[in-house]
């Protein structure tokens, strides 16, 4: 996976050095749907049909990106043999259970800043 060019670091913070690794972090995680199937699966473990429902996103796309938060360790595919049809699980990893804090916080932030954000939000799904 290629970088884009990264941008000014600001002269304060982690990042002030230009070797900030929750930047890198925020490349390979940040997508909105990997966000959207990571939120899903914060409280338990999700069938992939159920994904779809509370995603809304077709199965190719949804597919991808479970393989994606597989790759990077923050979900699991979990095979349930015993049953019949086959259940196929997917759920948080122990490092997936460490981002939804987070996440959590994420929500927290929209929460304060919902009604200086809600105008855009509108304009967005317009």
């Amino acid at each position: 996976m290629r970088l884009r060019k990264r941008a000014p670091m600001p002269e304060t913070g982690c990042c002030s050095s230009g070797n900030c690794p929750a930047a890198v972090a925020i490349h390979l995680i940040g997508s909105e749907l990997k966000l959207v199937v990571l939120h899903s699966m914060m409280a338990h473990g999700r069938r992939f049909n159920e994904l779809r429902e509370l995603t809304d996103v077709c199965q190719s796309s949804l597919t991808r990106t479970l393989r994606e938060l597989e790759d990077l360790g923050l979900a699991e595919r979990l095979v349930h043999s015993d049953e019949r049809p086959v259940a196929v699980e997917y759920r948080l990893t122990a490092m997936g259970q460490d981002l939804s804090i987070a996440i959590e916080a994420f929500e927290r932030w929209t929460e304060k800043w919902w009604h200086a954000l809600e105008a855009h939000a509108r304009e967005e799904i317009a």
